[in-house]
């Protein structure tokens, strides 16, 4: 499948010279890091994917716990377990991730040279190297998301072709099983693609192999997870995840979860004392043994508090939205970045990276912030023009992404916005490039009628 993906689209039609300086500039940045910073990170979300692919590797799924979804760890098995090896994996893709964002631009009509530009652009942020040597889902996620959004924009909304209705449900559905939040996505195109067209018979019988791949892959694998922990989730940490939430209301939350609540509050302050993260509150109260006694698993204590947050969010909804979108939502749009500082090879190399960094953060915050702006103008031009571009599309995506992540979770919101960011990027150069183009020939046009207005 991956062969023919390479093969069928990313190949074709594309001048080798852009290629050419793409891997080479990709390899060269990576090789150049690498001499400053070759640190396989391990972060705490790390070992369930790192054990998850251990079970796959013995071909034993029994007794799993249901901390993680299976896309990842099976990139893992793939690599035989070995760090090492995933990490080149992730290397490797990440060039070819640039690739698709190179022909991604050239759908959009830019030409090979700007196109070439804004890659070498993109590919230029840091975060995308150091995501790639931590053992975290986000570059892979990166690298399906990438070729999801370079279909779109290949006439996918107007071309009828099972065999790329198939490709893309594919994509999906293993971009849910990488993380089950994805799920949305399948569901945000289809809407679209009743919106461009109005053939029921064909969205029925053809695109909707999009929705069926993806739901198939994580009704799949939560049924995985009710075998072996006895609850239909996509991951074991929904309800932990969901509570968190809950942090800065907790104390009002019904009485028959005191048993919850008020550990909950106990850490929460604690955390604001010892100014520590306090969205992990919940998990600094699970760490240190508050919920110990009752003797339950961490499948079932999640059950626990995710039927904690639900009733908690239900009877206060002004609380809960207000968290989402002053808190969770507004967390999504900032700049993030996963190393260890201290594994640098070099003094001088952590100064000058810290600093490149620092130059980059409000460079991502400028186009994050213009992005955010653009989502309503995009959205009256839709209208108003009466045309559903592709730039609105993958808009849409993306800030659908940003309120149902508010939705769900709080605490490292900002990891869910960096796959999403090169299409941030791209909507907002190529808005400016579209739009600019079509004012300058427009004043052209008037110029002309002035002239001849002139002489008549």
């Amino acid at each position: 499948m991956l062969s023919k993906i390479l093969n069928s689209t990313l190949l074709a039609k594309i001048n080798s010279k852009e290629i050419k300086i793409l891997v080479v500039f990709g390899l060269l940045y990576r090789i150049i890091f690498s001499v400053f910073y070759f640190h396989i990170t391990i972060y705490p979300d790390s070992e369930g994917y790192l054990f998850l692919s251990q079970k796959i590797l013995s071909f034993n799924l029994s007794h799993y716990n249901g901390e993680r979804s299976l896309g990842y760890p099976l990139l893992i098995s793939f690599a035989f377990g070995s760090t090492i090896i995933t990490l080149l994996y992730q290397f490797i893709l990440g060039i070819i991730t640039s690739i698709y964002w190179y022909k991604t631009l050239i759908n959009l009509k830019f030409s090979s040279k700007k196109a070439l530009c804004v890659t070498l652009f993109l590919q230029s942020f840091i975060n995308v190297y150091f995501y790639e040597t931590a053992i975290l889902v986000e570059s892979l996620s990166l690298f399906f998301i990438s070729v999801i959004v370079f279909m779109l924009t290949d006439n996918y909304f107007e071309n009828r072709s099972l065999k790329n209705d198939f490709l893309i449900g594919f994509l999906i559905a293993y971009l849910v099983a990488i993380k089950p939040f994805y799920i949305y996505i399948p569901f945000v195109i289809y809407l679209f693609v009743i919106l461009k067209n109005h053939n029921l018979k064909r969205l029925i019988f053809n695109k909707i192999v999009i929705l069926i791949l993806p739901l198939i892959m994580f009704f799949g694998w939560s049924y995985v997870n009710k075998i072996n922990t006895g609850h239909f989730v996509s991951t074991t940490f929904f309800g932990l995840n969901l509570s968190q939430n809950c942090v800065y209301f907790a104390e009002k939350a019904p009485k028959e979860f005191d048993w919850i609540a008020k550990p909950y509050v106990k850490y929460r302050e604690m955390a604001i004392k010892q100014d520590k993260d306090v969205a992990m509150s919940i998990w600094f109260a699970r760490k240190h043994g508050a919920f110990a006694s009752y003797n339950l698993k961490l499948c079932d204590l999640s059950s626990e508090l995710g039927d904690f947050a639900k009733e908690t969010i239900r009877n206060n909804p002004i609380d809960y939205l207000k968290q989402v979108f002053t808190r969770s939502w507004f967390d999504f749009w900032k700049p993030s970045i996963y190393w260890n500082f201290d594994k640098f090879n070099f003094e001088y190399a952590k100064k000058i990276v810290l600093l490149i960094w620092y130059i980059q953060v409000p460079i991502t915050v400028f186009f994050k912030f213009t992005f955010v702006l653009l989502i309503p103008i995009l959205s009256y031009f839709a209208f108003k023009r009466r045309e559903i571009s592709i730039e609105f599309i993958v808009s849409i995506i993306v800030f659908s992404g940003s309120i149902l992540q508010g939705l769900a979770t709080y605490g490292t919101n900002n990891r869910f916005s960096f796959p999403f960011e090169f299409i941030m990027i791209l909507v907002v150069i190529s808005f400016f490039k579209r739009e600019i183009y079509f004012s300058k020939h427009l004043n052209t046009f008037r110029q002309f009628l002035n002239n001849y207005a002139l002489f008549r």
